[in-house]
């Protein structure tokens, strides 16, 4: 993470505890809130579900997740970040998707981190595949999302995990 970046987070994280707009979903899936952490050009925003639950989410077999969102300078280029604790002695791959709050429908996928990891960790979606048209990048248009995170275990996906909503203004 750049200097910047870290600046930058550092100031996300001081505005969020100082009261600042963001919500958190339950622990698998949104419910509507009014409030949301609305993003202007020039402004960047990075929150985590953690943050306002004080923990992970408990998915199954010892392994919890977060879900966290970073939104770039420009305001509406959005990227995830998948943390985690796996303490089921089995390595997953953690993946991301961004959902549409206001139609509920997914749209785009983040792809998957780039390493099957256990213990506890992060990692950024994107860097290690996902399904076709991924990207670990995307220039959201205007609209409320969250990112949605989970992991594939023997085949199966497991997850659901969401972040706090971010709104993307015009642009």
């Amino acid at each position: 993470m750049s200097l910047k970046k870290a600046l930058t987070v550092s100031a996300a994280v001081a505005a969020s505890l100082a009261g600042s707009l963001l919500t958190a979903s339950g622990a698998h899936a949104a419910t509507p809130s009014s409030s949301t952490h609305v993003v202007s050009p020039a402004y960047s925003a990075y929150a985590c579900r953690s943050w306002t639950t004080g923990n992970y989410a408990y998915v199954t077999d010892n392994i919890s997740i977060d879900s966290c969102y970073w939104v770039e300078n420009n305001g509406y280029t959005i990227s995830a970040t998948i943390p985690f604790q796996n303490y089921s002695g089995t390595g997953v791959w953690y993946c991301a998707h961004a959902i549409n709050v206001n139609t509920g429908g997914w749209a785009h996928d983040f792809g998957c981190g780039s390493g099957v990891s256990t213990g506890q960790g992060s990692t950024t979606a994107g860097t290690g595949g996902g399904g076709a048209g991924y990207s670990e990048y995307w220039n959201a248009p205007a609209g409320t999302y969250v990112v949605s995170t989970g992991f594939w275990l023997n085949g199966r996906y497991y997850g659901d995990v969401q972040s706090p909503r971010t709104t993307i203004g015009a642009h």
